[in-house]
């Protein structure tokens, strides 16, 4: 009886994929994402240098957070661990000439901002869908350019290591 309740539970371990990362351990996974996908914006707007601030939805982040560790995190815990950036919602900073008769769409300030879509754990591998936004200054009137990636993450040992990013959506490809 006991070799079949032993049995039995190793499988149920087997079956959840492992323990869930602790809140350090995905506060370090964050902090990766946002680097990466600011660093990946700044380099890659089309038409002209994306210098303004960096604008996060930090409830998108807060949520992931919570998803994967089960911990309930506040935006106040999550700006401060992200580094403070602006935080912002989509309708604050993706913004859109509708009444000028010029039209264009623009990021507020020349800025970028970075919206983590979705975030799947797995015993010790992360998946997270990341999204940024800056200003596609190539033609007049402006757009937005959005760059989606999913990056995957492996923990090794102590660390979690960004093993794998794929680029999902490039405005820059986009038909014009």
């Amino acid at each position: 009886m006991k070799r079949i309740l032993l049995a039995a539970g190793l499988l149920l371990l087997a079956a959840c994929g492992g323990p869930e990362p602790t809140q350090a351990e995905f506060f370090d996974v964050a902090r990766q994402i946002l680097r990466f996908a600011e660093q990946d914006a700044r380099q890659n707007q089309p038409g002209g240098v994306a210098d303004g601030p960096l604008y996060v939805n930090l409830n998108s982040f807060r949520i992931a957070a919570h998803k994967v560790t089960g911990d309930s995190v506040s935006e106040d815990s999550m700006s401060r661990v992200l580094g403070e950036p602006t935080q912002a919602v989509q309708e604050q900073v993706l913004l859109c000439d509708s009444e000028s008769g010029f039209g264009g769409c623009w990021v507020r300030k020349f800025g970028i901002w970075v919206n983590l879509n979705l975030v799947r754990q797995s015993g010790d591998e992360l998946t997270a869908h990341v999204r940024s936004a800056s200003t596609d200054r190539r033609r007049l009137p402006s757009d937005h350019c959005n760059r989606v990636w999913t990056l995957e993450f492996r923990k090794e040992g102590t660390q979690w290591r960004m093993t794998e990013r794929r680029l999902r959506r490039d405005c820059r490809l986009e038909e014009e």
